[in-house]
């Protein structure tokens, strides 16, 4: 809620919002225009301050941002850094200095409320491709322009990591970025990404990746020769799920065959009745959108199936 008042006696006002909330650890920007009258001339000088105005205990820093005001206008901005939730909190008000001691103080007050960190890091992952580098960015939560805030990776070990910071005057993103080539078995690792604020508070984030990568023929897979019929079991795995195809079924016009798929997982078994070709290997082939793969099975042959005892 923005409040505008007017001293009727000297014709200062004062444009700013009299209630802002902010977090522990954190930082705030407040927004103010002061009118100033005709007889008060440059260089003036704007104060927010906390305090006995005789004996100031807070100073803040001053804040610009890059824009215009008219020639009777002047920015009062101001910045608080650093939070410190039953330190921070309190009062403040402007005073403003010119000429040869010219005080004017106003009685208008903005009031600073800091409660606990509830804003957490924020996770930027791109598409993951096995192999592929990678990076993935982790934000200081809020917009600081000096943070103090250490970052710390958990979950997977990167190649290096640097700091990155980007944003317009006043407000700013500030992050960590870890470098690394993703690898099949990074898929669904959790990653997590620390922040310690100031040495003392302390939140974090965690993701939990995928990654794609190109499909594996497990050595589970398995062909038997029961008499004259063929059991095939290929198993592959893969991000996105794979499909199984058989070549073999290709020269067969009586088969039966099902696919199953499970967390990334295919399964597909096929039958063969009346099976007379002479092989010792059947291929299994697997593929999706990050690559193909075949292996070639070892057919084991069983003795004929036994009919059920009557």
């Amino acid at each position: 809620f923005w409040f505008s008042d007017t001293d009727a006696r000297t014709n200062f006002s004062l444009k700013v919002e009299d209630n802002i909330t902010g977090e522990d650890g954190l930082c705030i920007i407040v927004f103010c225009v002061v009118t100033i009258p005709e007889s008060v001339s440059d260089p003036i000088r704007t104060t927010w301050f906390k305090g006995d105005p005789q004996n100031l205990s807070v100073e803040v820093s001053n804040f610009k941002r890059n824009i215009g005001f008219p020639q009777n206008e002047k920015e009062c901005s101001f910045s608080l850094n650093h939070l410190v939730q039953g330190k921070s909190d309190g009062e403040y008000r402007l005073k403003l200095e010119w000429g040869e001691g010219n005080v004017y103080i106003f009685p208008q007050t903005v009031n600073i409320t800091v409660k606990e960190l509830t804003q957490k890091p924020t996770i930027n992952v791109p598409l993951l491709t096995a192999g592929e580098k990678a990076e993935i960015s982790c934000k200081v939560p809020g917009d600081c322009l000096l943070p103090l805030a250490d970052i710390v990776w958990t979950g997977i070990r990167p190649n290096n990591t640097r700091l990155g910071a980007r944003g317009v005057p006043g407000r700013s993103e500030h992050s960590s970025i870890m470098t690394f080539y993703p690898k099949p078995e990074h898929h669904n690792t959790e990653l997590t990404c620390t922040v310690t604020l100031q040495g003392r508070i302390r939140t974090e984030s965690t993701v939990i990746l995928k990654v794609r990568h190109s499909p594996v023929i497990l050595n589970s897979s398995r062909c038997f020769v029961w008499g004259d019929e063929l059991s095939c079991m290929c198993v592959s795995s893969g991000v996105p799920s794979p499909q199984i195809s058989w070549p073999v079924l290709k020269d067969s016009t009586k088969h039966s065959s099902a696919v199953s798929v499970e967390e990334n997982i295919s399964i597909s078994n096929i039958s063969i009745p009346g099976f007379s070709k002479v092989s010792a290997t059947v291929e299994c082939v697997s593929e999706n959108l990050i690559g193909t793969t075949k292996m070639e099975i070892q057919v084991h042959n069983h003795a004929e199936k036994q009919n059920p005892k009557k």
